[in-house]
């Protein structure tokens, strides 16, 4: 007994202080997990729209470089027809025998056309706006032609004729 008499403990002021910083450490450590989290979220997002905006510029450059006409009406009846509706930006072949779907990307807001002379210049954006792509392509085969801005709104496509013309002769 003299030997527990003699041990000093803690008095319940420090006890106050120590619960009182252990819920302090606690509560910081909660906020990093939680703002790391959404971060994580919103990087998840970011990176999606990236992927979305870059597959619809491989399909865009990988047909507007074999046109030989582009128009914001359909022409003939092979060719390659952007549409973007309800936030989907469609790719469809068309060809004698019928029409086959490409591609279906959604997560586009707007598809911006413009051809100036053989260039195409072209700018995506995501539905949400945060992610916006622009670049161009260097129309081989076409010397020009008209172009539409696909905002999903209407009945807009653009479409690149891929069947040469005929030559006179």
């Amino acid at each position: 007994m003299r030997k527990l008499r003699g041990k000093k403990g803690m008095t319940l002021v420090e006890l106050i202080i120590a619960v009182a910083f252990t819920a302090i450490v606690i509560a910081a450590a909660c906020a990093v997990l939680f703002l790391g989290g959404d971060f994580f979220k919103s990087g998840t997002v970011s990176a999606s729209n990236q992927q979305k905006t870059a597959l619809a510029e491989t399909y865009i450059q990988r047909y507007a470089s074999t046109a030989f006409q582009i128009s914001s009406s359909k022409g003939s009846d092979a060719g390659v027809v952007f549409t973007l509706s309800d936030n989907v930006l469609r790719v469809t072949k068309q060809s004698a025998d019928g029409a086959e779907e490409l591609a279906s990307i959604d997560g586009i807001g707007r598809v911006e056309f413009r051809v100036e002379g053989t260039l195409l210049s072209y700018t995506i954006v995501s539905k949400d706006g945060t992610c916006r792509l622009a670049g161009g392509t260097v129309l081989n085969n076409c010397t020009g032609g008209d172009a539409a801005d696909l905002t999903g709104d209407g009945e807009e496509c653009l479409f690149m004729d891929l069947t040469a013309p005929e030559s006179p002769g």
